[in-house]
């Protein structure tokens, strides 16, 4: 090679050395990157799950409450018409009562 060519051929390959360790070194970086993201988003994922077992969890439970909330409602329904019931015949009894001794004593 005559040394004019030589002289302008090195600076060229100098350069294009350059441009690929800078290659390299932005496709290294970016594979860097792109496990960061990807382990950010494995860990997003692992959250979805964990938010959406929980909020299926608390929805079970809701209903559950829900459901307990319903019997311990009827049961307090039955136990007032007992109640009622119950008054209504001590009335009664009452007043069967007290005619009858009014009645007896001549009153």
């Amino acid at each position: 090679m005559s040394e004019s060519i030589k002289t302008t051929v090195d600076p060229l390959l100098k350069d294009l050395d350059g441009k690929k360790e800078s290659f390299r070194r932005n496709v290294v970086s970016m594979a860097a990157e792109l496990n960061q993201v990807k382990g950010r988003l494995v860990s997003q994922e692992q959250l979805f799950v964990k938010e959406s077992f929980s909020r299926k969890e608390a929805e079970t439970k809701a209903k559950n409450m829900e459901r307990e909330i319903c019997k311990l409602q009827k049961t307090l329904e039955d136990r007032s018409c007992q109640l009622e019931a119950s008054t209504s015949a001590a009335t009664k009894s009452e007043k069967v009562w007290v005619s009858e001794k009014f009645c007896l004593h001549g009153y």
